[in-house]
Parts: C-alpha cells; structure tokens; sequence
C-alpha cells in the first residue's frame, strides 16, 4: 500500500485447520515501522531490527480492532497480519494505511473477512477545516487527531483527541472521516470482485438449531434475573441456574434425537450468543441494562483519599462493585 512515498508492506494467511472450540478468533496483528524506511539502520552493534516497538504495538492493536469482528462466526483457523512500513517519507503518516492496507490483504484473501475496511486519521485546520489523512506539518497545527475505521455503512473504532473542539463538531468531522471510509471500502469491493480468491468454508459453530432452542427456553428467565438487578454474586448465580435448567431441559427427552450428543463445550457456546442477544434486546426494547439499571443511570461512585499511612498520598476509588486503589511515591535526596 502507497501514500504519497510512504510505503508498506501487508500480507495475511492462516492455518490449514480450525483450532479450539470457536469462541475465540486466533488472530495476530505484527506491525513494524523498519529503521530503513527512513534511510536510517540501528546504532548498536546488531544491525539488523530488533523487536517491535510500543509504538508499534499500538498501531498493530489500532490494526486488529476493527477487523477481529468482521471475521465470520466460526472462523478459528490461526490467522496472521503482517505488516512493514518499508519506506516513510515524513509527510504521510502510516497508521490509517495500516489498517486499510491489512483490510486489503484479508479482503483479497481466502480468509472470510465480512466485508471491506478502510482507515482513515482526520485533522481540523483553522484556515481549511476537517481535512482527511493531513500531513505530518499539518498536524503540528491541527486541534484534532482522530483516527477511525470503518466499513461503507458504519464506524467501527474511533480513537483520538481534541482541542475544545464542540460536539457538533465532532459530530462532523466523524461524518467527514465515514464519508472518506465509505468511499474507499466501495473502491475495495470493487477490486476484491475481480482480483480476490474464492473464501474458506470451514466453521466451527453449535449444531443448527441449537441457538433457536436455547433461546426459547432461557430468555424469560434471562429477563427476569436482568430486570431484578441486584448485587452481582446474585445475579450470577440466578443466570447460573437458568443456564443449568435449559441444559438439562435439552438433554431431555424432548429434545434427545435432535442432539444425542451434546457436550458442555457446545452448550456453552451457544450459551454465550444467546446471554448476549438477550442482554441486547431487553437494552433495545425497555431501556433495561443486565444489573437492572436504566440506561441513563449510572452506578455510585465514592472516592477517598489518604488510606494508606506511608506513602506520600493514595485513593481508593469506588464504582458499584468496581475498585481501584493508587498510591503517589517519591523519591528523597539529600546533598
């Protein structure tokens, strides 16, 4: 992939066979800015390139959070992203070519990705407004840096920071950036239908119609236990016994020539898409989140400072069940 002089390099391939049970997707993003894509090689006595930087890691990261959810359900081959920025010319920044450059390598592949993704970093400029993938110079003067991803009709990953910028004009340059994104993902489709290899089929996913099944005999219960709220350790154990009555209820005679041999790793994996598809659905049709809170409420939050008696100062932070505890040292020095 090429912008401007910038130059990298993106590859992706995967295993011959699914590996683990399909509730998890294998997948690995390597990112690597090279010493020689600046013309540059390593001072120390090694010359070749060690490993990755932090930097470098952000971005593989930045790289693998729009594309993990748009590998098919079931798809648990081992899959690998690889990618080198083999020339910068210090002008066109390589992170949202990153992305839209592993989203080509997986589009055009035999690996099924959904559909296409594109990458794009959108700045504000006083004298020019929201401008779209903005120079390395113009973003020492841009009040905004956000980097998002997407597909033609939805954002998938906003990441960034402003200048006091106002909501409405966040709202526009989210707007401007998808308008970017859309764009490139239909010129993506496009060259995957003439250039891209036919997609791999093997899926590891819960017996058809084993998801329809345990969704009618869980979901009032489900409901119930969500609406009640409640502290987590009970709620647990009432979504516990729901789940352990619909599974007793499919190895039952009802259901016993259907499925002769289910075992707890399939239910458990239906499980969690029916627990999530009802979570879902109860917050899209009663405004009613899993701990029985509306949507527009928000748990207690306390703080309190100087809980620990030697250090130089400390808090305990408090959010419904959630705590976090931090301590400030220093260091003492004496001439």
């Amino acid at each position: 992939a090429t912008m401007g002089e910038t130059v990298l390099y993106a590859t992706a391939c995967c295993g011959n066979s699914p590996q683990g049970d399909g509730s998890f997707v294998p997948l690995s993003v390597h990112y690597q800015e090279r010493y020689s894509a600046a013309g540059r090689t390593s001072g120390s006595y090694l010359k070749r390139e060690g490993r990755p930087r932090d930097a470098d890691v952000l971005v593989a990261r930045l790289v693998d959070r729009p594309l993990r959810p748009l590998l098919e359900k079931g798809w648990c081959n081992e899959t690998q992203v690889l990618e080198w920025v083999l020339s910068y010319d210090g002008v066109n920044q390589p992170e949202p070519l990153a992305i839209t450059a592993a989203a080509a390598a997986l589009l055009i592949s035999d690996i099924p990705l959904a559909k296409a993704v594109a990458g794009v970093r959108v700045g504000y400029l006083p004298s020019a407004g929201f401008v779209i993938n903005p120079s390395a110079a113009q973003m020492v003067q841009s009040r905004l840096d956000l980097l998002m991803a997407g597909t033609a009709e939805a954002v998938l990953m906003i990441e960034g920071f402003c200048d006091w910028l106002t909501e409405e004009e966040m709202l526009e340059a989210v707007a401007a950036g998808q308008a970017a994104i859309s764009a490139m993902c239909g010129q993506l489709t496009a060259w995957a239908a003439q250039v891209g290899k036919p997609k791999r089929t093997e899926r590891v996913l819960p017996p058809q119609g084993l998801k329809e099944a345990l969704t009618e005999l869980a979901t009032a219960g489900l409901e119930q236990v969500y609406r009640a709220g409640g502290r987590k350790e009970e709620s647990t154990a009432a979504v516990a016994a729901v789940r352990e009555e619909a599974f007793a209820a499919l190895r039952g005679e009802q259901y016993a020539g259907r499925w002769p041999n289910l075992d707890d790793l399939t239910l458990t994996l239906a499980w969690k898409s029916v627990e999530s598809g009802v979570m879902r659905q109860l917050v899209l049709r009663e405004g009613v989140r899993a701990d029985g809170r509306r949507v527009t409420d928000i748990r207690p939050i306390t703080s309190r400072a100087g809980v620990l008696p030697r250090t130089h100062g400390s808090a305990l932070f408090t959010r419904g069940e959630t705590q976090v505890r931090d301590a400030v040292v220093g260091v003492v020095s004496c001439c």
